[in-house]
């Protein structure tokens, strides 16, 4: 057959089109793949003294056997770098304010921010305090980094092809800085007493104190009021407590968590169950890396970050541990008065004080390196430049945190991984300081336990509403509260302890710890449920922590629809009308499918919005919701008096009433549900509104998001369930946080415990474990998180020997 001409150069085109787009398609799949890690056979690693196994289940969870701890954790930091290797290198470059050596001038601003806080300087003097262990294990993992890093810098993750660079050597610096990063993330305060201080100003004391209410006399509490106090030898500190004020949070993410614990009186097996699932923001990677440690006197499993050697939160075969946010206000601002003809002077006890500058350099991709001056006086550096309130204010303003002080949470971490009992527990928590947080306790013994750890300021005299004056005494930190003051409980008689970040103890203690605790919904339906049975199963925390009650609708839901039957009896409106019937026998269960769910939550919206903002004014309310547990708390105080002047809208001539208000509020929430879904009813469905994405740091460009980022997966809750799915006020519904691993421990079978992540074990597309766990957790399923050497290794589906 003869072909013309035209046809012939058309299929040359053709044919030629095709295998450049098979030759590109080839090049990126090689791309993408051929930083796979190797998981079966063996790998040479001359820096072990001893062949080390690791083990992979079918969700690609090592499990890491060695004769001795050094070898262990210089294969846990091979193996993390396997999977994680960019989140790693980005994460430490956050830490340290280094983003803009790979991002340009794009992120320069942010890199000021961080270098400014110093973790990076902190870590270096962390350094110098670290005991041997914890010095052995930050220096063994960083081997193992390193090593990963040297035999493969021809097959790295596709990030460093995209930013067109390559990893540095690992330092123990490097997990120290990250360590104190994650600690910062935890921490409240630093936004929240700026944005306080100047609603105070803008509206006086007493409409303030308003919009930041106690947590309610009744609780819940962790430790139960009934409990004799163990803090009644220390009256003799409460001249350095603080009078309790009422604080913001930081941007619109809550960062709490849930853990409870059950002795054996009240499970089915006789022996301790513990539940934990910390909330913390949803990306991908996921914050957590699944392991078991096995070597040594280290036999342990849970979860770790990426970048730090050992175990945050799990269990060993003795005990199990979980966390929650202790929520303490670990923050305070200094106005400083610097010297008029010289401002490198600041006035302080008396007497003018030096300023102590601090010149960091800052590489930036494709441009000149910047120069930073960092000002700092006694109280901490000045930040009056960078902070997103005080910007543009004539004020200098330092700020003082309890993680610049040195300290080594890795020496009480390894001692919890090898701890027997509570005592053992205990004593490991002494090391621990930074950040605060609510350590729930279990032991195979049957004992259940809480203690919060962490360190805790003394201030001299102080308010903390508003930030202190530098050069007095008045508001400067004296001391820590000494720890065996920490608030803790050995098996209470109620057999259950339950944490939500809901408030510690009652108002008898003499230490002030912070205002900030969450709303007491989550902890009120824990509390709720445990009460509910006599024994409970592992099932029945699967059940619990999937959840998706909220008592805070519960609550609030009568006062609206008896302020809508006010409205409608006077002046009926088909539209409330239809809203009213909607919503008017709604249980408070939230999901996905539920209509009246968004109806809910778009009239809770509008009523913070409707109440407050009239008088804060659009930039101050802004900054007020930037933290999910504020307007919860707020509101529902606010509409347990009536006559708040807060309802009254200050713009219109008319008074408004608490009902006005409601009814203005849920009519609204039709309207922005038609705006966000459809007019269609049936669209607003609590799943098509509410939604979740993963993003990978890189996922904010086109196309990478298609690439690297998950989502979007419908999500049933909210803030005030224990299925957590908090949203922003700024950008309603779309889910920002929730529960970033699940963890169950059985004592009556250790190789029961149960383990889920959001997305997969591995940072990198191409692995079969990048996401091959969000199915499980969006269903509330979990994994089995084995420990048994035997039933490991006859399951596993890959064996890697590291041989030295």
């Amino acid at each position: 057959i003869c072909m013309s001409k035209g046809w012939r150069t058309f299929l040359g085109i053709v044919i030629f089109i095709v295998i450049i787009i098979l030759t590109l398609g080839f090049l990126s799949y090689r791309l993408l793949t051929k930083s796979l890690p190797k998981t079966n056979g063996s790998f040479s690693l001359s820096i072990l003294s001893s062949p080390v196994k690791v083990y992979r289940d079918k969700y690609g969870v090592p499990h890491i056997f060695a004769q001795n701890e050094h070898d262990l954790f210089r294969a846990a930091g091979f193996i993390a770098a396997q999977d994680r290797l960019w989140q790693m290198d980005f994460n430490r470059r956050v830490a340290s304010g280094r983003l803009s050596e790979i991002f340009g001038e794009a992120t320069l601003e942010s890199d000021k921010f961080l270098r400014t806080w110093g973790f990076a300087r902190t870590a270096r003097e962390i350094v110098k305090i670290l005991s041997p262990e914890s010095r052995m294990a930050f220096e063994a993992y960083a081997e193992g980094v390193n090593a990963f890093i040297a035999s493969h810098l021809d097959r790295l993750p596709i990030e460093f092809a995209l930013l067109k660079y390559k990893p540095e050597i690992w330092k123990i610096e490097d997990s120290l800085a990250f360590t104190r990063l994650m600690a910062w993330k935890l921490s409240f305060s630093w936004y929240v007493e700026p944005v306080l201080g100047q609603l105070v100003e803008k509206l006086g004391i007493n409409l303030a104190r308003e919009a930041f209410p106690g947590f309610p006399k009744k609780g819940p509490f962790i430790i139960s009021p009934d409990t004799k106090p163990f803090w009644t030898a220390t009256q003799r500190f409460l001249d350095s407590g603080l009078e309790v004020r009422n604080f913001l949070g930081i941007r619109g993410t809550q960062l709490g968590s849930n853990a409870w614990v059950v002795s054996g009186e009240k499970t089915t097996c006789g022996k301790p169950l513990l539940a934990n699932d910390p909330h913390l923001e949803l990306t991908t990677p996921s914050v957590w890396y699944e392991i078991h440690l096995s070597g040594g006197d280290i036999n342990a499993a849970g979860v770790s970050l990426p970048g730090i050697p050992g175990i945050v939160i799990g269990h060993n075969q003795n005990i199990a541990w979980g966390l929650t946010n202790g929520m303490v206000d670990d923050v305070d601002f200094y106005i400083e008065k610097l010297h008029p003809d010289n401002p490198l002077q600041y006035f302080y006890r008396g007497t003018w004080q030096e300023v102590k500058i601090i010149e960091e350099e800052i590489a930036v991709n494709d441009a000149a390196p910047v120069l930073l001056q960092i000002h700092s006086t006694q109280n901490g550096p000045l930040i009056s430049n960078i902070h997103p309130v005080f910007k543009k204010n004539e004020a200098s303003v330092s700020i003082r945190w309890i993680g610049h002080q040195p300290s080594d949470e890795l020496s009480a971490y390894l001692k919890i991984l090898k701890a027997k009992n509570w005592f053992d527990f205990t004593q490991a928590l002494r090391d621990f300081k930074v950040p605060a947080q609510n350590f729930v306790f279990a032991s195979s013994e049957g004992d259940i336990g809480y203690y919060l750890g962490g360190a805790i300021p003394v201030r001299k005299n102080a308010t903390g509403i508003s930030p202190h004056q530098g050069w007095v005494e008045k508001g400067q930190w004296v001391s820590e509260v000494p720890f065996e003051k920490l608030p803790h409980i050995l098996n209470p008689p109620e057999n259950f302890i339950v944490t939500a970040n809901n408030k510690i103890v009652d108002n008898r203690y003499p230490f002030y710890i912070t205002n900030l605790w969450e709303p007491p919904s989550r902890a009120a339906r824990i509390q709720q449920l445990l009460l509910e049975k006599q024994k409970f199963s592992i099932e029945d925390f699967k059940t619990m922590q999937n959840d998706m009650i909220s008592v805070h609708a519960q609550n609030i839901l009568p006062k609206l629809l008896n302020a809508v039957k006010i409205k409608l009896q006077s002046k009926p409106n088909k539209q409330l009308k239809m809203l009213y019937d909607l919503i008017k026998d709604w249980d408070g269960q939230e999901t996905t499918e539920s209509v009246a769910t968004s109806i809910f939550h778009a009239f809770f919206v509008k009523l913070a919005e409707n109440t407050l903002k009239d008088e804060m004014g659009e930039s101050l309310y802004k900054n007020y919701v930037r933290v999910g547990n504020v307007p919860f708390r707020v509101m529902a105080s606010l509409l347990e008096n009536e006559n708040s002047e807060w309802f009254d809208n200050v713009k219109t001539t008319s008074v408004e009433s608490r009902e006005d208000i409601m009814a203005r509020s849920l009519l609204e929430a039709g309207d922005l549900l038609k705006n966000i879904a459809s007019e269609t009813i049936s669209d607003w469905k609590w799943g098509q509104i509410h939604t979740l994405t993963m993003p990978h740091p890189l996922g904010k460009k086109k196309p990478l998001d298609i690439l690297l980022n998950l989502g979007p997966f419908a999500r049933g809750g909210s803030t005030t369930t224990i299925n957590n799915a908090e949203y922003s006020f700024a950008m309603p519904f779309r889910a920002v946080l929730g529960a970033s691993t699940r963890q169950l421990v059985d004592f009556c079978d250790v190789n029961n415990s149960l383990s889920v992540i959001p997305s997969g074990q591995s940072g990198q597309k191409m692995s079969q474990h990048y996401n091959d766990q969000t199915t499980l957790w969006l269903d509330g399923k979990y994994h089995e998180m084995i420990m048994d050497s035997t039933k490991i290794a006859d399951s596993a589906i890959g064996l890697l020997i590291l041989e030295p």
